[in-house]
């Protein structure tokens, strides 16, 4: 029998060894795997979303925004397709040579571009509305010069063929596609649709490897509008030409159809490039009918007469004392140049403006009826046009007259209007007493659709007043209004301006006109106003009245109306 061999202590340890490592293996392999549940399994969503974020981009781009036409037809404003540039600051390989690219192709300082791509972010703008070719070209430099990091999306661009006219109507849209004046803003929701949602996955070289569109959105709804670029164009030439001719501070023309309340032109002197809208200042973009308030002076007795006959407080072979000066509350009121007219009727106190006549017919008339006159042709209160922006002017309640109000408010003092209020005024006149809401669209879902408000007046009254303005361009105050072959039914207008703290200063006037073409068929009401006048005579008559005679005649000639009268 043989004896059993000795333990090898070398052999023990070997193995003890072995049992340590493996249990050290097993432990780590417990680790990892325990590690990597919790990675895939327990925090899976968040590592996904922080992947995401480095890979994937979720953006919204406004969808192609509905054109602007004129009544037309004509294009005042569309998309074109366009290109909306990002840069990946983070991945992007060669920042300098890429700010370099956008700052020689974008025409921006390169300062600026530098701070965007410098940005620590995966995902910065440059500029969302670049035009294809030039965003082409830069795609293409980058890639010549093997630099990476911008990203590139499909987008729209607004347009405006026609550059500046009617740009203080149309208003202009923003970085984001929603409309910041004019229409633009007063029916962004009716233009701009539903914003389209794309998925841009890029990778961590800084390429963008896919575009996916995750919704398509929807286009804005296009808009028809009731200004017609014809009359605009014409409108916008003559007064930007009075302006100058007459040395003035600044003009408008207003044209209306009276029966519906169409605007059909909205031209002042001022104007800016729509197409570059970012360099015009906030004065030029103004728009002054709707905004701009002034005195109406004379032009204001139209009023005061329809209230008269409307009452039956007068008839056109009334008479008065016409003789300059005329005392109320102790405060004397003169014609103007201080001419005394003697006795005259009420049809010459409307033809020769004579202002102590109609301050005796108002007198004659009262307070309540002529504020009760004037409440009811909307002044004091904004007309509802349309357009963003409109004040309301000044009108005091009756209650708060002084013993000067009733004399000063029947020949356009001590009372403020806008362009677009005293239209529609005079367009109640021409139509025959109905008043009418002003408006710029003829979409029946972008407005409520009804034109006539009140009735104000009667028709009587109206034509007969009518009637008493043909004189007026005939044989009074605004003879140089004339136009041949039509009869016109106007009033002319002159107020002295009031700066606060001073009252009303010399030399300083508002100068307008009001037309009805024609008047025994009105289909249009013209109306120009000036804004301080530098030459003399300073009077409606002599300054807005030629205005109104040209701007008519160009529009009874683009519009084919048939004369009235030979000539």
């Amino acid at each position: 029998m043989f004896p059993s061999p000795r333990a090898n202590p070398t052999d023990r340890t070997t193995k003890r060894r072995g049992r340590i490592v493996a249990a050290v293996l097993v432990v780590c392999l417990a680790a990892i795997v325990g590690r990597l549940f919790q990675l895939q399994i327990v925090q899976h969503a968040s590592w996904a979303a922080a992947a995401a974020s480095m890979q994937e981009r979720t953006i919204e781009l406004p969808p192609r925004r509905g054109s602007i036409v004129d009544r037309d037809g004509e294009l005042l404003a569309f998309d074109v397709k366009a290109m909306a540039i990002a840069v990946d600051g983070i991945n992007a390989n060669q920042p300098d040579t890429l700010a370099q690219i956008l700052a020689e192709e974008l025409r921006l300082a390169i300062h600026e571009v530098r701070d965007l791509v410098d940005r620590a972010s995966y995902f910065t703008w440059i500029d969302r509305r670049v035009d294809i070719e030039t965003a082409r070209r830069i795609e293409r430099r980058a890639d010549e010069a093997g630099a990476y990091g911008l990203v590139f999306i499909d987008t729209w661009k607004r347009c405006y063929p026609q550059g500046s006219l009617a740009s203080n109507v149309l208003g202009f849209v923003g970085t984001d596609g929603e409309g910041l004046e004019g229409i633009e803003l007063a029916f962004d929701e009716h233009l701009r649709g539903e914003p389209r949602r794309v998925r841009v996955l890029e990778g961590g070289d800084g390429r963008a490897y896919d575009v996916d569109v995750i919704e398509e959105g929807r286009p804005g709804n296009d808009l028809v509008l009731t200004l017609d670029a014809a009359l605009q164009f014409i409108c916008e030439e003559e007064i930007d030409a009075g302006v100058s001719r007459f040395r003035a501070n600044g003009g408008m023309i207003v044209v209306l159809d009276p029966e519906t309340g169409a605007v059909l032109a909205m031209a002042q002197d001022k104007t800016y490039d729509l197409n570059r809208f970012w360099s015009s200042t906030a004065e030029a973009r103004r728009n002054l009918a709707v905004t701009h308030l002034f005195e109406p002076g004379s032009s204001f007795k139209v009023f005061t007469g329809l209230a008269a006959l409307e009452a039956g407080a007068v008839s056109v072979g009334d008479t008065f004392n016409g003789n300059d000066g005329i005392s109320v509350f102790g405060h004397v009121m003169h014609n103007a140049d201080n001419v005394s007219y003697g006795t005259v009727t009420f049809a010459q106190i409307i033809e020769d403006s004579i202002n102590t006549g109609m301050i005796r017919v108002a007198q004659r008339l009262g307070e309540e009826p002529l504020h009760a006159m004037l409440v009811d042709l909307g002044f004091g209160r904004p007309t509802g046009v349309d357009l963003p922006g409109e004040v309301g002017g000044i009108l005091r309640d009756v209650g708060d007259w002084s013993g000067l109000a009733l004399a000063s408010t029947s020949i356009g003092q001590s009372v403020a209007v806008t362009g677009i209020q005293l239209a529609r005024a005079v367009a109640a006149v021409a139509n025959g007493g109905s008043l009418v809401r002003p408006h710029v669209s003829l979409a029946d879902d972008a407005r409520d659709g009804q034109d006539v408000v009140a009735s104000v007046a009667s028709s009587g009254a109206c034509t007969t007043m009518r009637e008493l303005m043909v004189r007026v361009v005939e044989s009074g105050t605004g003879t140089l209004a004339a136009v041949d072959g039509f009869q016109i039914a106007g009033k002319t207008g002159t107020a002295q301006k009031a700066i606060p703290g001073r009252g009303y200063v010399d030399g300083k006037y508002t100068s307008l006109f009001a037309g009805i073409l024609t008047a025994g068929n009105p289909e249009y009401v013209i109306l120009v106003v000036l804004d301080e006048v530098k030459t003399t005579p300073v009077g409606g008559g002599s300054t807005a009245g030629p205005i109104f005679r040209e701007t008519a005649s160009r529009l009874a000639r683009q519009e084919l109306v048939i004369p009235t009268v030979a000539y």
